[in-house]
């Protein structure tokens, strides 16, 4: 077999691995308040990534134990699961996504308002509001979510590769 097949598979192996962890401390171990505030609060979000990092731990000291990783890439695979984690969290991320990808109509129509005597404005796209707009509708639901685990499984794909060099 070819070894350039065989590492690729058993990245795989450790990719799935790191992603049943993921979903299991950040869906599982995370509180409802911790959910609700981790994206505008920094202390909430350090303490979730903190949780979050902890319980990648015991299949990071294995593969260590196994002479997989070296102490440095343990330090480099802690920093990514904590730090990458800590940026996708506060959901910045999926608004450049939102806006810049996706674009829907919440994020890019000009809002239709009336003044206080009574006349028509036009004002320009508010992106912000009509994320949190867009954010509430049941397909922006599922968008968020859907667009943020693929952030975070994105950067679990170099803490399996770093294994196999």
């Amino acid at each position: 077999m070819n070894p350039l097949f065989e590492k690729f598979c058993l990245m795989g192996g450790l990719f799935s691995i790191l992603g049943f962890i993921h979903f299991f401390v950040d869906f599982v171990c995370q509180t409802h308040f911790e959910a609700m505030n981790k994206h505008n609060n920094a202390l909430i979000r350090a303490r979730h990534c903190a949780i979050y990092t902890l319980g990648f731990l015991p299949v990071l000291f294995f593969m260590h134990a196994c002479g997989v990783y070296t102490w440095l890439e343990m330090f480099i695979a802690v920093n990514i699961l904590f730090w990458s984690h800590f940026g996708e969290d506060t959901y910045y991320p999926v608004y450049l996504w939102a806006r810049y990808i996706r674009r829907p109509s919440e994020m890019t129509d000009p809002i239709v308002t009336t003044n206080f005597v009574g006349h028509q404005v036009v004002l320009p796209p508010d992106p912000k509001a009509g994320f949190i707009k867009f954010i509430n509708t049941t397909l922006g639901k599922i968008l968020m979510i859907a667009v943020d685990q693929i952030i975070h499984f994105a950067f679990l794909l170099p803490v399996a590769w770093m294994a196999l060099n």
